[in-house]
């Protein structure tokens, strides 16, 4: 069946992304977050960096969906910074980064999903996990006291 772009498009309420964005948390709760140094096996740090990545994109889009700003894409900055200046300063504050430093990890962020979903295909894959896992609980606090209207 093929999907028109229209479709891909249409407006999903704040509710239902909130909803996929706590499907993540649950599934990164409980496999756990993987830490660097330590001995874990390849394709769970992998895993780690995807499900982190997929979880901030989702978690952003809800959080635009409550600002109702809805957006498309896999670009964790492009999709950062169409969110209120208020709610921008909430996620930097929370990641302890300065403002310099958290726009540099954001960028070399921007495209994990996109970059490691397809790791085999590339040569020279980095990623600051401290940073994608801060952004992903700065997110996670946000979205945390959002309520979907009853």
């Amino acid at each position: 069946m093929k999907t028109t772009t229209k479709e891909q498009h249409k407006t999903i309420p704040f509710e239902d992304i909130r909803n996929a964005f706590y499907v993540y948390c649950d599934m990164i709760e409980r496999h756990g977050k993987g830490r660097e140094g330590t001995s874990i096996l390849p394709s769970f740090y992998i895993g780690c960096v995807i499900l982190s990545s997929i979880a901030c994109e989702v978690g952003l889009k809800a959080l635009l969906a409550y600002e109702n700003k809805p957006s498309h894409g896999h670009d964790l900055y492009d999709l950062f910074y169409k969110l209120s200046p208020q709610i921008q300063t909430v996620i930097i504050q929370y990641t302890n980064y300065n403002v310099e430093r958290f726009n540099k990890a954001l960028l070399e962020s921007k495209n994990n999903f996109i970059k490691w979903r397809y790791y085999y295909e590339n040569t020279n894959l980095f990623v600051n996990y401290d940073f994608i896992l801060k952004f992903f609980c700065a997110i996670k606090v946000n979205l945390d006291t959002k309520k979907p209207e009853a």
